[in-house]
């Protein structure tokens, strides 16, 4: 009967301590909150669309849209690259005033911060 005592105390103990570690762990989303540092999910983006020298809104899976304002104007990517760039991002998050983007014409453009329009 001790025996069985000190088994249970020491499983609810385990359950515990696992609990906890659950609850303490991160859990994931598609975009972090709005402001200086806002990140997208690059799976979650299903069309990007630069509309001027200064602006590329991005349309997710869900339905949200985002606007990101280039942190300088980047006039090749409407003037001479119709739009078209390429992006290599290290890991799964598209961040600002990190990341750079290049247009066709082979300027290269730094992205600004990301804004929720919709």
């Amino acid at each position: 009967m001790k025996n069985a005592k000190k088994a249970f105390y020491g499983l609810a103990l385990l359950a515990g301590s696992a609990f906890a570690i659950t609850l303490s762990a991160p859990a994931p989303v598609s975009a972090q909150d709005q402001g200086p540092g806002q990140c997208l999910i690059m799976t979650e983006i299903r069309t990007t669309e630069p509309t001027d020298a200064r602006t590329i809104i991005y349309r997710m899976w869900n339905g949200d849209v985002w606007r990101n304002d280039l942190a300088y104007p980047c006039y090749d990517l409407i003037n001479f690259s119709h739009g078209r760039y390429t992006q290599k991002v290290p890991g799964p998050w598209l961040c600002p005033n990190s990341q750079m983007i290049t247009a066709n014409s082979g300027a290269v453009c730094r992205l600004g911060r990301f804004t929720r329009v919709s």
